[in-house]
């Protein structure tokens, strides 16, 4: 299933450079792959509400959200439609357009959490959308827990190599192995929107009637969306992998994957959140204390009328570490050595 996408992958090496990148695929997202942007296309009866006008009249190019605005000319239903998604297929989402849908097409408690974490250098964020079955949910959260806190004792980032043009890194966040978890429930209104966006263009809005997972990374990217049922340790280890791993493709649109609307002005944040150097040595401070690592991070998030609300819990963890994935990671690093040699 994921081996076949991220197989295929591999196809495009022949249209990048012969110079291989050391940039993590994670970090090199972040560096380098705008958002690709939504289109809200408007009806004529909403354009000339108060709120969406105003929303229409002050929307410029320095406007933080990854969306294209278009005020349709026939009557019907607004609409947002996924980045290069034909009008036939699916939209995120579809009707009456007026100030608290806009809200909450546009942001959410999640999106901000999510962001935030990213922004904090985060590998990886896994987003768990709950059943509502809290004894099947529990299960499948801990067992991506437990997964997440082995990877980021044994995983490993390329070794970066400074003097490389291609494996520069813009301003940001220390690099590092840091996965954690957002859980979302299902019925939460103000999450439908990122829900129907976490689960792909290709869905029509469902993955799952139990639990299911997506993984989100670089500038709002998900890797993909799945039911939990079925997707182990293999699976885990396959999508974290892959964003650790150096970035041999760097064609944004021939690699796996769609975007979320977010809020986020990403250039002005990332020079915020530091220049970029130093940036090794903290890597290697981070790799040498990884026995030390604290336990996975999992926030549930919750919204009232009042305010948003976001829960966080701790899951301490012991993981012993099974031979097989040893084998996967000294694999994953001869792969990349012969590559860096070619």
């Amino acid at each position: 299933m994921l081996a076949r996408v991220f197989l295929s992958v591999t196809a495009c090496l022949g249209a990048v450079s012969a110079q291989a990148c050391s940039i993590p695929v994670f970090r090199y997202a972040l560096d380098r792959w705008p958002a690709d942007p939504y289109a809200l296309e408007v009806s004529p009866v909403d354009a000339r509400t108060d709120d969406v006008s105003h929303f229409l009249r002050n929307f410029t190019d320095s406007t933080p959200l990854n969306v294209t605005p278009v005020r349709l000319k026939e009557e019907g239903s607004s609409r947002l439609n996924f980045p290069h998604n034909a009008a036939a297929e699916v939209p995120a989402w579809s009707g009456s357009l007026d100030r608290v849908t806009l809200s909450s097409l546009t942001d959410s408690p999640a999106r901000t959490e999510l962001v935030r974490r990213i922004l904090a250098g985060e590998s990886g964020v896994w987003l768990l959308v709950e059943s509502g079955e809290k004894n099947v949910d529990e299960r499948a959260a801990a067992a991506l827990e437990k997964r997440l806190h082995y990877l980021e004792q044994v995983a490993q980032i390329p070794e970066n190599d400074p003097s490389d043009p291609t494996s520069q890194l813009g301003p940001g966040p220390a690099l590092r192995v840091k996965f954690s978890v957002i859980r979302v429930r299902r019925q939460e209104t103000s999450e439908q929107p990122l829900l129907k966006m976490l689960a792909g263009p290709k869905s029509g809005g469902a993955i799952s009637t139990g639990p299911w997972l997506a993984l989100v990374f670089g500038r709002g990217r998900v890797l993909g969306a799945w039911p939990a049922e079925g997707f182990g340790d293999e699976q885990i280890d396959e999508a974290c992998l892959f964003l650790l791993a150096a970035c041999s493709c760097q064609v944004k649109r021939m690699n796996p994957g769609w975007d979320l609307l977010l809020n986020a002005n990403w250039n002005e944040a990332l020079q915020a959140a530091g220049s970029g150097s130093g940036e090794l040595q903290q890597r290697a401070a981070s790799d040498s204390n990884k026995a030390a690592l604290p336990p996975i991070e999992t926030v549930t998030v919750t919204a009232s009328p009042a305010a948003p609300r976001v829960e966080v819990s701790h899951h301490g963890l012991g993981v012993a570490a099974p031979a097989a994935f040893v084998l996967l990671v000294l694999g994953s690093a001869l792969a990349w050595a012969a590559m860096r040699k070619s």
